[in-house]
């Protein structure tokens, strides 16, 4: 067994440098095209204020976030993480625009996959996380039959736990006592 031992260090050592060059070339097409973004944005809202002569902040602002919410969206990101996720930020969108069709569609497109991932998150007993996501698309919207049913199977999952936790309490103080 120790023979193999020289081998698998160096193929570990491999492994853990392609990851990491990976991640370094992610991390630079990351950087990238957030400046081509930025760069674009920035021509884009001097070109729109030469021409409109007017300040509006509130579009611009609802322009930035539609384009967050669409990369958020492209990138998987529809719930999690909290603060950078497709729904906080079409959601933000609706409180200045409340009539935006743009991302009233969005939410509700994606509501689906949205609950799908809700549901891993229970499934994984990640109960916290589920419950913060599903209190974020309940503000959307609060009478959806899946977030019901999601909500209740949460419920379920936690009082399995909690009663697992129980038992594992319960075995704990025969053991010791």
């Amino acid at each position: 067994m120790s023979k193999f031992i020289p081998v698998a260090l160096p193929r570990r050592a491999v492994i853990v440098i392609g990851a990491v060059i990976v991640a370094l070339a992610t991390a630079a097409a990351f950087a990238t095209l957030r400046a081509r973004h930025a760069e674009s944005a920035s021509s884009t809202d001097s070109a729109s204020m030469a021409s409109s002569g007017s300040g509006d902040a509130s579009v611009t602002e609802v322009d930035i976030l539609l384009g967050l919410a669409r990369d958020a969206t492209r990138e998987g990101r529809l719930v999690a993480p909290q603060g950078n996720n497709a729904y906080e930020y079409y959601l933000s969108v609706i409180q200045l625009q409340p009539s935006n069709a743009t991302a009233q569609d969005a939410l509700r497109e994606t509501l689906p996959f949205a609950s799908q991932e809700i549901e891993r998150q229970i499934n994984r007993r990640q109960l916290e996380e589920a419950r913060r996501e599903i209190a974020l698309l309940r503000d959307y919207d609060p009478t959806n039959y899946t977030l019901i049913i999601l909500g209740a199977k949460l419920d379920a999952q936690q009082q399995v736990v909690t009663a697992e936790d129980e038992a594992r309490a319960e075995a704990m103080r025969r053991r010791n006592g």
